[in-house]
């Protein structure tokens, strides 16, 4: 298979000539130009992490609230109903 394959890529592929800019280059040593460095735009950055505090926020004063209905109750009243719901069988 791999003497095909030698065969195949000789036969179609035959030496061509270098562009002049190219060698060119090579002559005078001189290096490609430096790639573009990548830039990140900080306002779609900004305004994610905003959208993930200010949810965060929200889902803790969520939870706040429910708990401040609970502790209204008396301390007494509180015992009661967690005895008459996890003593029951």
């Amino acid at each position: 298979m791999r003497d095909w394959l030698e065969l195949e890529l000789a036969e179609h592929l035959a030496p061509v000539k270098a562009p002049d800019d190219l060698w060119r280059r090579v002559a005078a040593a001189q290096a490609a130009p430096p790639a573009a460095r990548l830039r990140l735009n900080p306002l779609p950055i900004a305004a994610v992490v905003t959208l993930i505090l200010a949810g965060a926020l929200w889902f803790m004063a969520r939870g706040e609230g429910r708990q401040a209905t609970y502790r209204q109750f008396p301390a007494s009243a509180r015992a009661e109903s967690c005895l008459m719901c996890h003593t029951t069988m």
